[in-house]
């Protein structure tokens, strides 16, 4: 399973281009929610990866109480004194917990969060790729026509070319290269951020820039 975690994480940082460091600590977030779930979310969880074994730690803190009134966080001296003699009032007992013990649970909700924050990761990275970009021309293909709407494949992002956004009679099929301009990067979009158009006034202007420039540097701005 260590090789499992270790592979998927060298996976998702090459296709991704995702922070190893981060997915580690998302790791480590999603095993400790798991562990809580068991004990009660207040639970004292500590958790840390191994980056060059995949090795798992595991540990559960508590805090020993006379009286007890956070059953996850504390304990009785009674109970203390059954895993360290000396234990008193105030000390903090650490028990190491096999990842065993939680099975598939653990790693299911260690991916979900994993895949969560690479969704939110790569959200940040097409925001800041894109951002710069608005009223600049793009070139990509064609990925999926939906009731009008256009997919296209950039370079490193998914486009939307809206119907309203396209040439009237144009016809765009699967697989075609389209080139639109970029007029908006919408950070909260659940479907792609990039908005594109083929009927903005900077469209032709960017058009012209490309091909005939000695014709675009005559041209009167809008």
């Amino acid at each position: 399973m260590n090789h499992d975690i270790l592979d998927a994480l060298s996976q998702i940082t090459r296709e991704k281009s995702v922070d190893r460091a981060m997915l580690i600590e998302t790791l480590e977030v999603g095993l400790a929610s798991a562990v809580r779930r068991k004990y009660g979310m207040p639970a004292d969880v500590q958790v840390s990866f191994a980056n060059d074994t995949g090795a798992i730690s595991i540990v559960l803190r508590k805090t020993v109480a006379e009286t007890i009134e956070d059953p996850p966080l504390q304990m009785t001296v009674e109970e203390a004194r059954a895993h360290r003699r000396d234990a008193k009032v105030g000390d903090v007992l650490s028990f190491p917990l096999p990842i065993a013990e939680f099975g598939r649970n653990a790693i299911q909700t260690a991916k979900q969060v994993l895949i969560q924050r690479v969704r939110e990761a790569e959200r940040e990275r097409v925001f800041r790729e894109y951002a710069d970009k608005i009223g600049t021309l793009v070139r990509g293909v064609v990925q999926q026509v939906d009731r009008g709407n256009v997919i296209v494949k950039l370079d490193h992002s998914e486009g939307l070319l809206p119907a309203r956004e396209q040439i009237p009679r144009s016809y765009h099929r699967q697989g075609d290269y389209v080139r639109a301009v970029v007029i908006n990067v919408d950070k909260l979009a659940k479907g792609p951020q990039v908005i594109l158009s083929r009927t903005h006034p900077d469209f032709l202007r960017r058009l012209f820039e490309s091909e005939v420039p000695e014709i675009a540097d005559n041209i009167v701005e809008i």
